[in-house]
C-alpha cells in the first residue's frame, strides 16, 4: 500500500510584489492615472452624476434592489435562522408573511444601498458592531467606511487575502486599522491582490472626459453661431468716411428682429445677416456616439433604443436578458459576500466556527409577475396552487381586502339519524409554530401534544406521515422519466398544430391514453403498497389496544381507478399548460420546432415535483396517496369488533383550516358515520383540498 501524498500545508509564491496586484498590469496598458487607487475614487465621484452615467447606474442598482432577498437556513437550527434573518433585517425563505416593523439594528435594503456603491467605485466596506446581551452577541450595525475615506488597503502578499484598511485620519485623531474580520468588504471584479476592485464605470471614464469637452464645444457654437452675425457691407462705387462706417457699425450691433423692427442706415451701405458657411462637425452626433459605446460597455444598451436610427423589440428584449445575466452574477456576488462575512460571523459568535450558516440569497431579478384573478384563476385550476387559508390571506394583503371576519362556522356534514351517537373527545389546547410550513399532504409531523383519546388509540401519526412522504418522493424521483411519454406527446402534437397553423387545435390538446400507461401503472402500484402498509399500522394501533385484527386488504381495484383519475386530472394540467405556453409563442411567423422547445421547457419545469412540493403533479400525486392510506386503514377498522368507535383526528397547527378544526376529535359510534366526513382521503371539507391531513382513529371498547 502506498502512503498518502503529503498535502501543501504553507505557501511559498505570491499574488504580486505590489501592493494592488493587476494594478501595475492596467498602468502598463495606458490607464490614465486618474484611474489608480485611490485617486480613482475621485474620478468615478464625478462621473457619477453625469446624466447619461447616472441612468446606467440606476438601472444596475435600482433592479439588484428590488430583487427578492431572503436567508435560507436549508441544514441549519431554525434558532440560528431566525437569528441571522433578524440581525440583518431579511425575511426567512418561504416565510412570505409580512413582519413587525424593526426601528433597531440593521436596515438590510439601506445596506443594499451602500454596499452597490461598489458599482460606482469598485469597492466598498463596513465595519461591523455587535451587542452582546443576555450571552447572545447581535449584530447592532453595519456601519459605512466609503472609499473616499479609506487611506490604506492592507492585503496578504502571498496569498492576496484582504487584511483590513486604514482610513484617513480626520483633524489629527488617530484612526486604527480596522481588521478584516471586523469589516464586510465588497470588492467587485477582484483580481490578485487588487481589493480595490473594478468599477462599472472604468471603461466609460475616456467617454465621459471626450464628452464633457463635447458639450463645451456644442455650447459654444450654439452660443456664438445659431443665431448669426448682424454686418453691414458699403456698396461697389461707394466711398463712406470714417462717421458713417462708425455710425453704420453701431447700427448693425443693435438691430433685433420683430415685428416692428427696422431702421435707416447711412448712405451707400447694405446690411447681412452672416452664417457658418461650410461644413463642420456633427457634434450633436459625436454626442450620442459616446453616449451609446457608454451603453454598450456597461451592457445598457436598451438605454440607446428609441434614440438610433435601427432597433426592435426583439433585439431590446434580448438586451435586456443579457443585462438580466449580468445582474444576477452582480447580485450573487453581494449575497455571497454578505453570507461569508456578516452572516457567517454572526453564527460564528454565537455557536462556533463549525455551526452550519444561513445562507443570503436573492431571486426575481428583472421580474413584474402581476397577480390578476384570471391568472389565479388558472393556477389554481392547473393545479400548480390550491386553495388553502395561506394562500387566501396572500391574495388578501395583495389586493389590499380587507381581513377575513369570522363567519359562523358550517354545520357538520353528519346523517341526523348518527348524531345523538356522537360524542366529542376532550381537547387539548391548539398550538402554532410561527416558523412551520404547510407541506404537500400528510408528509408533515403534528405540531401539538396527543391528546388523551390520541394516546388510547396509539396512532403513530409521525410514522404514517413518514410512510406516505417515502412513497411521495419514490414517485417523484421517478416522474421525470414516466412523464418523457405524455410530454413528447404534447409537443408533437403543438408542433403540428402551428406547423398546420391551426391554434385552435391549441386548446383541445390531450394526452393519448397510450402515453399514460407507465404513469397509472406506477401510481397504481405505489398506492397499493401504501395502502397495505397503512392496513398494517391501523392493525398494529388495535393490537395495542389489546383487540386482535387482522390487517385488512384495500379494493384494489378501487384503487388503480383512482390512479387513473389522478393521472388524468394531472394530463389535463399539463395539455393545459401545453396550449398557453404555446399561444403565447405562436406569432405569425413562429417556428414550430422553436415554440415545441419552448413548451418542452415548461412541461419539463412541471415534471420536478420533489422540488415544487405545492405544484401540479406533488399535490395530486400526495391526494392520491393520501387516499391509498385513508383505503389500507378503513379496510381494517372494518375487522374491528362491535363496540370499537371512531375518531377524525386533525393536525392542529396554523394550517388547519376551520372545518378540519371544527371535527377534530368528533366520535361516531360507526365507521360510515365518521366516514362521512373522511370519504376517501382527508376532511372532505377541508379548505385545502388533497392536503388534508386529518386521520380516522379507531378507539377500542377496551381502551375507552
Amino acid at each position: 500500500m502506498t502512503a498518502p501524498v503529503k498535502p501543501p500545508t504553507s505557501v511559498r509564491g505570491h499574488v504580486s510584489e505590489h501592493d494592488f496586484g493587476t494594478m501595475l498590469d492596467e498602468l502598463v496598458a495606458d490607464m490614465p492615472s486618474d484611474l489608480l487607487w485611490p485617486t480613482s475614487v475621485l474620478a468615478y465621484a464625478s462621473m457619477r452624476r453625469e446624466a447619461h452615467v447616472a441612468a446606467i447606474l440606476a438601472g444596475w442598482g435600482l433592479q439588484i434592489r428590488r430583487a427578492q432577498w431572503q436567508l435560507d437556513g436549508t441544514g441549519c437550527r431554525p434558532e440560528i435562522v431566525r437569528m441571522v434573518a433578524d440581525d440583518l433585517g431579511l425575511m426567512v425563505k418561504g416565510d412570505d408573511r409580512p413582519q413587525a416593523a424593526r426601528v433597531r439594528g440593521v436596515s438590510w435594503h439601506e445596506h443594499l444601498r451602500s454596499a452597490l456603491l461598489d458599482l460606482t467605485y469598485g469597492h466598498m466596506g463596513f465595519e461591523l458592531e455587535a451587542e452582546v446581551t443576555d450571552g447572545s452577541a447581535r449584530l447592532v450595525g453595519l456601519w459605512e467606511r466609503p472609499p473616499w475615506t479609506v487611506g490604506e488597503i492592507h492585503t496578504d502578499p502571498k496569498s492576496g487575502a484582504f487584511l483590513g484598511v486604514t482610513q484617513d485620519s480626520p483633524a489629527g485623531r488617530d484612526v486604527p486599522q480596522i481588521r478584516a474580520d471586523r469589516m464586510c468588504w465588497y470588492a467587485r471584479e477582484r483580481e490578485g491582490a487588487n481589493w480595490a476592485g473594478v468599477s462599472l464605470l472604468r471603461p466609460v471614464w475616456p467617454l465621459t472626459l471626450v464628452k464633457r469637452e463635447m458639450l463645451k464645444v456644442h455650447a459654444i457654437a450654439n452660443r456664438r453661431w445659431s443665431a448669426g452675425v448682424s454686418t453691414v457691407r458699403a456698396l461697389p462705387g461707394t466711398n463712406p468716411t470714417p462717421a458713417q462706417h462708425a455710425a453704420a457699425g453701431e447700427w448693425a450691433q443693435q438691430a433685433r428682429a420683430g415685428d416692428q423692427a427696422g431702421g435707416s442706415l447711412p448712405p451707400g451701405f447694405i446690411h447681412e445677416i452672416v452664417g457658418m458657411s461650410g461644413s463642420v462637425p456633427d457634434t450633436v452626433a459625436f454626442i450620442r456616439y459616446l453616449d451609446e459605446a457608454a451603453s454598450r460597455a456597461c451592457l445598457a444598451q436598451y438605454l440607446n433604443l428609441g434614440s438610433t436610427e435601427t432597433g426592435s423589440r426583439a433585439l431590446g428584449t434580448a438586451f435586456i436578458d443579457n443585462l438580466m445575466l449580468a445582474l444576477e452574477t452582480e447580485a450573487l456576488f453581494v449575497a455571497d459576500v454578505a453570507t461569508r462575512q456578516v452572516a457567517a460571523r454572526i453564527v460564528e459568535w454565537n455557536a462556533g466556527p463549525d455551526e452550519p450558516v444561513p445562507q443570503v440569497t436573492v431571486s426575481g431579478i428583472g421580474s413584474r409577475r402581476e397577480i390578476t384573478a384570471e391568472s389565479l384563476q388558472l393556477l389554481l385550476s392547473s393545479g400548480a396552487l390550491s386553495a388553502e387559508p395561506g394562500l387566501e390571506d396572500w391574495v388578501r394583503r395583495e389586493y389590499r381586502l380587507p381581513a377575513r371576519a369570522d363567519m359562523p362556522k358550517p354545520a357538520p356534514a353528519t346523517p341526523p339519524a348518527a348524531s345523538a351517537a356522537r360524542k366529542r373527545a376532550p381537547r387539548r389546547p391548539r398550538k402554532e409554530s410561527a416558523g412551520q410550513l404547510a407541506l404537500p399532504v400528510l408528509a408533515q409531523a403534528r405540531n401539538r401534544e396527543p391528546t388523551e383519546a390520541e394516546e388510547a388509540a396509539g396512532t403513530d401519526f409521525d410514522g404514517i406521515a413518514a410512510d406516505l412522504d417515502q412513497a411521495q418522493q419514490d414517485l417523484a424521483e421517478r416522474w421525470p422519466g414516466l412523464s418523457e411519454a405524455m410530454i413528447a406527446a404534447l409537443v408533437a402534437a403543438v408542433v403540428a398544430a402551428v406547423a398546420a397553423g391551426t391554434l385552435d387545435d391549441l386548446g383541445d390538446l390531450a394526452v393519448p391514453d397510450g402515453a399514460l400507461t407507465d404513469i397509472v401503472s406506477a401510481v397504481g402500484d405505489a398506492m397499493v403498497a401504501l395502502a397495505a402498509t397503512s392496513a398494517g399500522r391501523a392493525a398494529d394501533e388495535l393490537s395495542g389496544q389489546g383487540v386482535d385484527v387482522e390487517a385488512g386488504t384495500a379494493d384494489e381495484d378501487r384503487l388503480r381507478d383512482a390512479a387513473d383519475a389522478f393521472t388524468g386530472v394531472i394530463a389535463g394540467g399539463y395539455a393545459s399548460g401545453a396550449g398557453r405556453v404555446a399561444l403565447t409563442h405562436a406569432g405569425p411567423d413562429a417556428d414550430a420546432d422553436e415554440v415545441g422547445e419552448a413548451v418542452r421547457a415548461h412541461l419539463d419545469s412541471l415534471s420536478t415535483p420533489a422540488d415544487t412540493p405545492g405544484g401540479l403533479v406533488a399535490t395530486n400525486l400526495g391526494g392520491a396517496l393520501a387516499q391509498a392510506v385513508n383505503a389500507g386503514r378503513t379496510a381494517t377498522f372494518a375487522g374491528a369488533p362491535d363496540g370499537t368507535r371512531y375518531m377524525i383526528s386533525a393536525a392542529l397547527d396554523r394550517n388547519t383550516c376551520d372545518p378540519c378544526e371544527d371535527d377534530d376529535q368528533r366520535v361516531f359510534d360507526i365507521l360510515a358515520e365518521a366516514q362521512e366526513i373522511c370519504p376517501a382521503g382527508g376532511n372532505r371539507a377541508c379548505l385545502g383540498g388533497l392536503r388534508c391531513r386529518c386521520q380516522i382513529v379507531a378507539l377500542a371498547a377496551e381502551g375507552e
